[in-house]
């Protein structure tokens, strides 16, 4: 999910970090079967996972890429930070956190035996709870989306009608997933992007005004926004996000034979179906799977976003990580060059300008619409569910 071209500018740890938002089904445990058949669960031993203790940490080599990250949280974020401090350290000591969340649930699961309700985090921060769906009739940006269900559906409907134009006027237009780490999802897994790591792609946006608008209005702490699409009769094996700060939403945009149980997302024990939309949200960090076993491509509208038990400093702290993975700049010795990337990231993290006519039938293809913006040179790779 990340540019992997950044990667050179810091430490291997920083790469492990960044890959950690791209799925990784880790050899040390491998379920006997997917529970997307219909809410089968698969006989795990437990051998076959070991529980960890979060290890104490310490500060980092102060002059390292790493430790200028954290004495840069710190003083920006100070002690409100702590449990962010702590996750960097974390991953620089390689750290995968392994847990048994089925106690956590409501009702709670007590038997590890014949459950999937496991979490494995190589990026953690502590003390967030792991909850397999959450109740979203009570999130207000959750309501707020889900009325615009129809206005997104219409211009997806639109815009992917001509698939040359679109593929001709947007970036990455249904890329996979490119990583041997995402090897879980299949062939079948595509994905349209609007937004990455809390930037926006102005092309793309201006593709789909109407519905980036949606995402912006709702209010929605968004970190990742993205159409994803997945071929009729295809699955998604059992596998974690290896992230537990962040949680995943989707509005169902054109579920093939919804209602009759043909699409379903499995996360931990619990099997749900995607239902025109409706919006589902749960936690990635938990084993979960998926299957598509219809005639036709499924599609959601599908949003990454930051974990509801981080409050509005930590979430900071943390987009300050990806803005650092991103931009080095921002933690340099020359005050110049820290000045610059401070600028930079401003415009970045702004809702680009909708372009008059974009989205429209006229402007869409035609150059009159948000088409016609020059491409970026950094293209995004594919993304997950």
């Amino acid at each position: 999910m990340m540019r992997f071209s950044l990667y050179v500018l810091v430490l291997l740890f920083i790469r492990r970090s960044v890959e950690a938002f791209v799925l990784r089904a880790p050899p040390s445990y491998r379920p006997k079967y997917s529970t997307a058949d219909g809410g089968r669960r698969p006989m795990v031993s437990s051998s076959d996972i070991t529980e960890t203790k979060i290890p104490e940490t310490s500060p980092l080599p102060p002059n390292s890429f790493s430790g200028l990250v954290e004495a840069a949280l710190q003083e920006r974020f100070g002690s409100d930070a702590a449990r962010i401090v702590e996750s960097w350290r974390l991953l620089k000591m390689e750290y995968e956190h392994k847990e048994f969340v089925g106690r956590h649930q409501t009702p709670p699961i007590t038997n590890p035996e014949t459950s999937n309700c496991f979490q494995q985090a190589h990026s953690f921060v502590p003390n967030l709870k792991a909850t397999q769906f959450y109740n979203v009739e009570n999130i207000e940006w959750a309501r707020k989306l889900k009325k615009q269900y129809t206005t997104i559906k219409s211009e997806f409907t639109r815009v992917t009608a001509d698939m040359d134009k679109l593929t001709q006027e947007g970036n990455n237009i249904w890329a996979g997933a490119l990583t041997e780490d995402a090897s879980s999802y299949g062939m079948g897994w595509r994905t349209l992007v609007l937004m990455d790591r809390g930037v926006w792609d102005p092309v793309n946006v201006n593709l789909f005004p109407k519905t980036s608008k949606a995402i912006h209005d709702s209010g929605a702490p968004v970190v990742e926004a993205f159409f994803a699409s997945m071929q009729p009769h295809t699955d998604i094996k059992l596998h974690t996000d290896n992230t537990n700060f962040v949680v995943t939403s989707h509005l169902a945009i054109d579920i093939p034979e919804s209602g009759n149980n043909k699409c379903r997302l499995t996360i931990g024990d619990e099997t749900k179906e995607w239902i025109n939309g409706e919006i589902l949200m749960f936690d990635t960090s938990i084993m979960h799977a998926a299957v598509n076993e219809s005639d036709k491509t499924r599609y959601i509208l599908m949003l990454r976003l930051w974990h509801p038990d981080l409050d509005d400093i930590e979430r900071q702290a943390l987009q300050f990580t990806y803005d650092c993975l991103q931009m080095p700049e921002l933690v340099s010795n020359n005050a110049q060059e820290r000045a610059m990337a401070e600028q930079q990231l401003a415009t970045l993290h702004n809702f680009p300008e909708i372009k008059r006519g974009s989205g429209s039938a006229a402007g869409f293809g035609g150059g009159g619409g948000g088409g016609g913006a020059a491409k970026k040179q950094d293209k995004k790779k594919g993304r997950k569910k």
